[in-house]
């Protein structure tokens, strides 16, 4: 069931994914999941789903040169100050930090 959720989730972060749905995925009741979320990961769906998107997220911040609206979007989040709020908490810095933290080593003069 774990790694149902995982490829699921993995395949889809990038757009809204409602409880419903993935309870019908596993073939679980609403119930039934978050109990068996909170279980297995020590999270709730919602908060499993947000760690999942701001690991892409940071990945892209790195790898990609597209704005961190445009990542943000990429991910799932449908609001920028909702994103930075998760992404911060998460990651202990803003976006624009942790991007700025592998963007070359700063010359020394």
């Amino acid at each position: 069931d774990m790694k149902l959720i995982y490829d699921y989730l993995h395949s889809n972060f990038e757009r809204k994914v409602t409880l419903d749905e993935i309870a019908i995925q596993v073939n679980m009741s609403i119930v039934t999941f978050n109990r068996f979320i909170k279980k297995r990961t020590g999270k709730t769906f919602i908060n499993y789903l947000n760690e999942i998107r701001v690991s892409y997220a940071a990945r892209w911040l790195i790898e990609k040169d597209i704005s961190i609206s445009k990542i943000a979007y990429k991910c799932g989040f449908n609001n920028i100050a909702n994103f930075n709020k998760i992404f911060k908490t998460l990651k202990k810095c803003t976006p624009s930090e942790f991007r700025n933290q592998f963007t070359g080593i700063k010359k020394i003069e």
